[in-house]
């Protein structure tokens, strides 16, 4: 009994041995394989799009320009990049395409998808409380390279707001769903670059 759990140790540590060895040969110094961010010194903001279901579940579209102003200003704030892009204000045919820094510098596209939004209830937010009744806002983000277009790293987040003042309104729920979204993001980078 004793012998082959030892034997299963070894192999493991074997295993463990020889795939930090495999994963060790393919990577440079330069590529950052756990800074997937990192060598992007200009980060190009595109617009963020809202699923048809999103708007049809209450989602305001013009809490989509708010969205994206409160992440322009974090990035600029927190200032990650050394060079930030608003493009939110493309027109629809330009947005989405692929992008070249003016001095050649490598730069990375951020998209962003609202996938889903459940306005929840006020009344339960009320009357229920303890997360009864809680909003929830649904987003993907992209990051992709801006000259050829290859994701480079994406993420997923979903927010919950489950008390405010009298339960909080539809649009309470929606601000402070979005301004965590906005955390979620910032710390995304700040440990991805």
């Amino acid at each position: 009994m004793r012998t082959r759990i030892f034997s299963a140790i070894l192999v493991m540590a074997a295993v463990f041995a020889l795939g930090d060895r495999a994963a060790g040969q393919g990577s440079s110094a330069k590529s950052h394989p756990s800074k997937p961010l990192a060598g992007y010194p200009v980060l190009v903001f595109d617009k963020i799009k809202a699923a048809p279901a999103v708007i049809q579940a209450g989602f305001a579209e013009a809490q989509v320009p708010v969205l994206q102003a409160e992440i322009i200003v974090q990035l600029v704030q927190k200032s990650p990049f050394e060079e930030v892009i608003d493009r939110t204000d493309a027109p629809a045919s330009r947005s989405g395409i692929r992008f070249q820094a003016r001095d050649g510098k490598p730069a990375l596209l951020l998209t962003g998808t609202i996938m889903d939004f459940e306005p929840g209830s006020q009344a339960a937010r009320l009357l229920v409380g303890m997360g009864a009744g809680a909003a929830k806002l649904k987003m993907h983000f992209s990051f992709a390279d801006a000259a050829t277009g290859k994701e480079i790293l994406f993420t997923d987040h979903q927010h919950k707001y489950w008390m405010g003042t009298l339960g909080g309104s539809k649009k309470t729920a929606m601000s402070r769903t979005a301004e965590e979204m906005v955390k979620s993001l910032m710390d995304d980078i700040k440990h991805n670059r």
